[in-house]
């Protein structure tokens, strides 16, 4: 694969950049080699050939000029040219504290795609180094030989660059199956919908309100935007599942969901991490290298089913409109250009989860715009995944540095295995069969405790309800029963359920865990994929209005001409009005109720029906013959 557009613009504007890519485009010439190891080697080689020039320098430049070349070299390791006499203890001690700071620089990067910080921390300690008497150190007390101790950097940069072991390619080949079919609709218990209303009440606030919603940062796993997200994901799967002929308050409420991430709150973190990582002043998320607002987005437009524009707004004021092919359509053209095959969902790094999830946006649109882009990006895309965002097991990669082409170890225990199953389900199923059965076979054999991290990624809390929910939903999307159950249980021991006022929530779970716990309860084998494989229909009756929470969906199929509904009082039994539509204009309807009322449409297939709800009440409308 070629660099891409982007990078080699930046590479004209700076020297520096036009040598390192002429470096990378000699090592990269086979095709074999996955693009990370290529941009390993030329990364270490750079540094390699960086360290041994300036050890060669050290000893023809005076003095001192010695601590500069030291500590950019390496991270504070100008401090170490005092390490003499009787200062030695306080140089070393500013050696690692210097090489702290720049640790905690890194982690800044990783967690805000702030890449200025590292490189203005390393140049800092590198400049001050060559001071002294800032730090009441002796200038004629100084250390010989620190060059030559750091040369072998350069050695075990290049070893590493010639030696780094590849991974052999696994065979990849898209397996076209056929999309399941939409089984019937099951129903949802009064006690799963009494957990679904923690997410509607969220969901049905004015959309300028986040009661409920839980303020961290807008830059990691906690941020609003992840769970305007996913209760928006969780609302649809439930809805497909159970209600698919019911419009009523879920479509108000991806409506107001779709409004709320459009909320300047949710993209305003952009203006801030596109300066300080991609070193542009562009406040717009959706065009370049920031998946995990578009391509989170497309898909939560994509299922949500009201055909809405995104509108970027400030104050209730539009700054930016886009609709869902125009998103869809940016993020396929990027794919094409992409060097490793995978977009950075934050500037420089690279999350396989982050981008199934928004392949699986694609692939969603497809279904409602015909634009085809998954079958034209399918190999490419799952071919990338293997090579450049799992491990040689076949294990997925936690995140990757776009910019050295490392991979840290992969933190979060088991959950970083099982959940991208649930959207890898939707693009290639027996991939994710395969994916899922390493994953069984380490929770049949290993403890527990140990694969499910204590830590609630959601709100950064000490739990284990998203690791239990996100595996559950992926459990049951997968068809494993037994997973999804045990995992549902162990999360009631160790987060017990509370009831208040006709909503059930859990103290210490987080928003993300509530809405993958109903996402684990809603769906079955392969629920997921179908809702991203379904255009929606609007034909047939439907239930068109219900206050809610006076009235909870239970149920809503059409059959035909005619509509099953399974309606519970949210409040208090009595009497409530709901609305359909899609029925025959002027058609008598039987209702099913007590004393068989009969229901009337008018000449636009509408009608209101006056229906005394007590307990569970079902419903039948179906015409008079």
């Amino acid at each position: 694969m070629k660099s891409s557009p982007h990078a080699a613009a930046r590479a004209g504007k700076f020297p520096f950049l036009r040598f390192y890519f002429a470096i990378q485009s000699y090592l990269q010439e086979d095709s074999v080699t996955p693009f990370h190891v290529k941009r390993q080697r030329c990364v270490l080689t750079l540094y390699g050939g960086l360290v041994t020039a300036l050890t060669i320098a050290s000893y023809a430049v005076p003095s001192a000029f010695v601590p500069a070349l030291l500590g950019t070299m390496f991270p504070g390791a100008g401090f170490l040219h005092w390490a003499a006499g009787d200062q030695f203890a306080i140089a070393t001690v500013l050696f690692l504290a210097g090489l702290g700071l720049f640790m905690m620089a890194l982690v800044l990067w990783f967690a805000t795609g702030n890449l200025i910080a590292p490189l203005l921390i390393w140049t800092i300690l590198a400049a001050v180094s060559s001071a002294p008497n800032l730090f009441s150190l002796s200038s004629t007390q100084a250390a010989s030989g620190w060059p030559s101790l750091l040369a072998p950097f350069a050695v075990i940069g290049l070893g590493l660059a010639v030696l780094h072991p590849i991974k052999p390619p696994r065979a990849q080949s898209v397996v076209v199956l056929p999309e399941p079919k939409n089984s019937d609709a099951a129903e949802l218990s009064l006690e799963e919908l009494q957990r679904l209303r923690l997410l509607l009440d969220r969901a049905l606030q004015p959309v300028e309100r986040f009661d409920g919603f839980e303020w961290r940062d807008q830059f990691q796993s906690a941020a609003v935007r992840y769970q305007v997200n996913f209760v928006a994901y969780a609302l649809a799967l439930a809805r497909h599942r159970t209600a698919p002929a019911a419009d009523a308050y879920y479509y108000e409420a991806q409506q107001r969901l779709l409004t709320k991430i459009g909320d300047r709150r949710m993209w305003s973190y952009w203006r801030l991490e596109n300066a300080w990582g991609n070193f542009r002043l562009d406040a717009d998320p959706i065009p370049h290298q920031n998946i995990m607002y578009p391509g989170f987005t497309a898909l939560q437009m994509a299922i949500g089913g009201t055909g809405n524009d995104l509108i970027l707004h400030d104050k209730g004021r539009e700054w930016r409109r886009y609709d869902l092919a125009a998103i869809t359509g940016r993020l396929a053209q990027q794919y094409v250009t992409a060097p490793y095959g995978l977009l950075a969902c934050e500037p420089n790094w690279i999350y396989p989860l982050c981008n199934l999830i928004t392949m699986t946006g694609l692939k969603a649109a497809d279904a409602h715009t015909g634009a085809g882009h998954w079958p034209r990006l399918a190999e490419v895309f799952l071919r990338s995944l293997d090579r450049e965002g799992t491990k040689a097991d076949g294990s997925f990669i936690a995140f990757r540095s776009a910019l050295t082409g490392i991979a840290p170890p992969t933190p979060g225990g088991i959950v970083m295995q099982s959940f991208p199953c649930l959207f890898l389900n939707s693009l290639a199923p027996d991939l994710a069969e395969a994916h899922w059965q390493r994953i069984r076979a380490k929770l049949d054999k290993e403890n527990w405790p140990r694969l499910f991290w204590p830590a609630d990624i959601g709100n950064y809390g000490v739990s284990r309800a998203t690791s239990y929910t996100a595996t559950a939903a992926a459990a049951a999307e997968m068809g494993d029963t037994e997973i999804a159950d045990e995992c549902l249980r162990r999360l009631e021991m160790e987060c017990p359920s509370h009831l208040d006022h006709g909503v059930i929530h859990r103290e210490r779970a987080s928003l993300w865990a509530h809405a993958l716990e109903i996402a684990a309860r809603s769906t079955r084998r392969n629920g997921w994929r179908d809702l991203v494989a379904h255009s929606r229909s609007e034909s047939g009756p439907r239930l068109a209005q219900a206050s809610y929470p006076e009235v909870l969906i239970a149920r809503a199929q059409a059959e035909g001409n005619k509509l099953h509904l399974v309606l519970y009082p949210g409040r208090s039994d009595g009497t409530q009005s709901i609305e359909f539509s899609g029925l025959m204009p002027e058609q008598r309807y039987r209702t099913g109720q007590e004393g068989e009322p009969v229901l009337t449409a008018d000449r636009a297939g509408h009608a209101t029906l006056r229906v005394v709800l007590h307990g569970r009440t079902a419903l039948t409308i179906k015409p008079l013959a």
